[in-house]
């Protein structure tokens, strides 16, 4: 009996031998496709914040550009201004971003793009997809780093909602490279930007482009610290140049005095005319950016200001840059300036910051309100505005930010444009909540 157990053990020997290898090799495949699952999650981060305020205007359905207009019995509101979540997957050289803000107002996609770096020198990037616009130092900026409520409101005007449909070429060299500190962006773009619930229309505008032209940006910068980063410096250069379908042959871009002294539109081609109609009406930006922090016993100061002028195709009544076809069909060529400048304390090694901040944007800078009386055909498309803003910040910890800011907003006054007569009730006061992840 004996015998035949031993007999019959060695013949099962080598099948029981097999089934304990296959079970190892089961164990081991599932084991590396944990591995390998775990590494995807680990190039996947999951970032994001949240902007609760209230708000006050001086005055019920004021318009502004803190957030956008308050409705017509309304001087007050509870508001999501930003609801954001980001993805960002990073494997070597590659790179993916996808961004979602989500609101009472509605949900909009922010940001969607891949990019991919050099693999030798590591200094060029090519970037594709919804991305920021390469203008200036504000676009930039996070909103969740920003020291105030909202970006100004000339990068509002001519950069809606701040990113585009494009392709963008990034030369960045790393750290340790002679130009490190050296960044330049050049890319073309759609020009329309993209839809935000509550500043352009969802169903026909954004990202979507209605004509054959594309926008060239792009931008230099250059930035450099001393002293462990106790002394920070940024110089930047930016240019645009672009523009949209003139519509038809109206064409207003020169200013004459009228009959009765008063500047006028001069229609600058005739109806039958075939110069324009199918052209391009220019939107041609140059602008310049500075920056300077020092830290010292008083705490961290930060001196920050932009300057852009240029050539603006607009409508009669407004100067912002389209994000679906205009349904004026007259074109009006404007030259314009604008720009801010921040002073932000720190006090000493608190948690607590001042901020100040100076901005205009002056949509025509050929003409001002003494030039307008009544019976004028200017709009208040060419009225210049002057803003001043105080702010509050606490910075809880790295999760929350509380913000308080009052934005004194002044108009130009023009007697022969109704309701501009006299300074707008505009200002806002903002207190905000901010909750970071």
């Amino acid at each position: 009996m004996k015998k035949q157990l031993f007999v019959l053990f060695m013949f099962s020997l080598p099948a029981l031998i097999a089934q304990q290898s296959t079970k190892e090799d089961t164990l081991k495949q599932t084991l590396n496709q944990l591995k390998t699952e775990l590494t995807q999650m680990k190039n996947l981060k999951i970032t994001g914040w949240v902007q609760t305020q209230f708000q006050h205007a001086e005055s019920k359905g004021a318009k502004t550009f803190d957030g956008g207009d308050f409705l017509p019995l309304s001087d007050n509101r509870f508001m999501l201004r930003r609801g954001r979540i980001k993805f960002t997957y990073t494997n070597g050289v590659f790179q993916g971003v996808m961004q979602i803000n989500a609101t009472e107002r509605g949900v909009n996609l922010v940001e969607y793009f891949g990019k991919i770096t050099d693999p030798w020198t590591k200094s060029f990037i090519l970037t594709t997809g919804l991305i920021n616009r390469p203008f200036g130092f504000e676009i930039q900026q996070s909103s969740a780093d920003r020291e105030t409520p909202e970006r100004s409101r000339f990068t509002q005007i001519l950069l809606p909602n701040e990113r585009d449909l494009g392709a963008m070429l990034t030369f960045q060299p790393p750290k340790g490279k002679k130009l490190y500190g050296l960044k330049v962006d050049a890319g073309l773009f759609n020009g329309v930007g993209i839809a935000v619930p509550g500043t352009t229309s969802l169903s026909n505008a954004g990202a979507v482009d209605f004509d054959s032209y594309k926008d060239f940006i792009g931008r230099a910068h250059y930035k450099k610290s001393w002293k462990e980063d106790k002394i920070q410096f940024g110089l930047g250069l930016s240019h645009y140049n672009g523009g949209f379908v003139f519509q038809n042959n109206r064409v207003f871009e020169k200013l004459e005095a009228g009959t009765n002294g008063l500047m006028q539109w001069q229609l600058r081609d005739t109806l039958t005319s075939t110069l324009y109609k199918g052209g391009k009406a220019p939107r041609k930006y140059y602008g310049a950016d500075f920056q300077l922090s020092l830290k010292s016993k008083i705490g961290t100061t930060t001196i920050r200001s932009e300057y852009i002028r240029g050539k603006q195709a607009g409508m009669i009544d407004e100067s912002k840059s389209p994000c679906s076809l205009p349904s004026k069909m007259d074109t009006y060529i404007r030259s314009f300036n604008g720009g801010y400048a921040y002073l932000i304390q720190r006090l000493g090694k608190t948690k607590n910051e001042i901020v100040l901040k100076y901005e205009w944007y002056d949509p025509n800078t050929k003409i001002s309100a003494n030039h307008f009386g009544l019976g004028t055909s200017m709009s208040k498309a060419e009225l210049k505005y002057t803003m001043l803003g105080i702010g509050y910040n606490y910075y809880y910890n790295d999760n929350v930010k509380l913000m308080l800011y009052y934005n004194m907003v002044t108009n130009e006054n023009a007697n022969g444009i109704s309701g501009f007569d006299k300074d707008l009730n505009d200002d806002v006061l903002t207190f905000r909540v901010q909750y970071r992840f």
